[in-house]
């Protein structure tokens, strides 16, 4: 009984993980590219935030992520993270437990291997995510979406503060952003929910030309499927 109740519980934390960092990439990409701001000062931050970005096709970088849902306390996990643009992400997990995310178009699938089981979430049925990927494609948009505010710089880096206008999870995002690479190096999401994820990226590499198949993910035989 305790088993089963065990397994429940993290089957929801695993679904609702999964649709925070689902909307937590589209959320990166928008702060990476982003044009249209309100001060002076976070004009010049931004401006050669999106004039880094610009040229970059794909990245990779590790992280540090630290989830806090309500119900289930903070979790720390470890990984390596792969973006290709427009809408190819994946997400290897090493710590505390292997695990996998890959998101390509619509779809996000969360591949856990030691309980046999693949979550696949199509999402167009989260809230935030459709409005998100339509402003990958109309850039001229995007100033309808966020409020946009500088907060006062870390010792080593910028700091800007996305306020969604309309999106129904999600209340602010936190941006951190190195001064010497003008790289992002650390991202906050806060939810209406009162739920906080936030990753901190390091050994970024840019433009390692990534091949599709490495977000094409192929569920193996035997495993469960659960769909959302």
């Amino acid at each position: 009984m305790f088993k089963k109740t065990e397994d429940r519980r993290q089957k929801a934390y695993a679904r609702k993980a999964l649709l925070i960092i689902a909307s937590s990439f589209f959320l990166i990409l928008v702060s990476l590219s982003y044009k249209t701001v309100t001060a002076a000062t976070t004009e010049e931050v931004m401006g050669r935030l999106q004039s880094t970005y610009s040229s970059i096709q794909d990245f990779t970088v590790s992280f540090t992520q630290r989830s806090s849902i309500k119900g289930f306390g903070e979790k720390v996990f470890e990984g390596k993270l792969y973006i290709k643009k427009p809408k190819m992400i994946r997400w290897d997990y090493f710590k505390p437990a292997k695990q996998n995310i890959f998101i390509n178009g619509k779809t996000a699938i969360l591949y856990i291997p030691d309980q046999k089981q693949a979550i696949k979430q199509n999402l167009s049925n989260h809230p935030d995510a459709e409005p998100a990927l339509g402003l990958l494609s109309n850039i001229e948009t995007w100033q309808n979406i966020f409020i946009i505010k500088g907060e006062d710089p870390t010792g080593d880096g910028f700091r800007i503060n996305l306020t969604p206008k309309n999106m129904l999870t999600v209340e602010k995002v936190l941006v951190e952003i190195d001064k010497e690479t003008f790289l992002i190096n650390k991202l906050t999401i806060f939810e209406k929910a009162g739920n906080k994820v936030s990753f901190n990226f390091s050994n970024i590499n840019t433009n390692n030309g990534l091949k599709d198949k490495l977000f094409d993910f192929k569920i193996p035989k035997g495993i469960e499927v659960l769909e959302y």
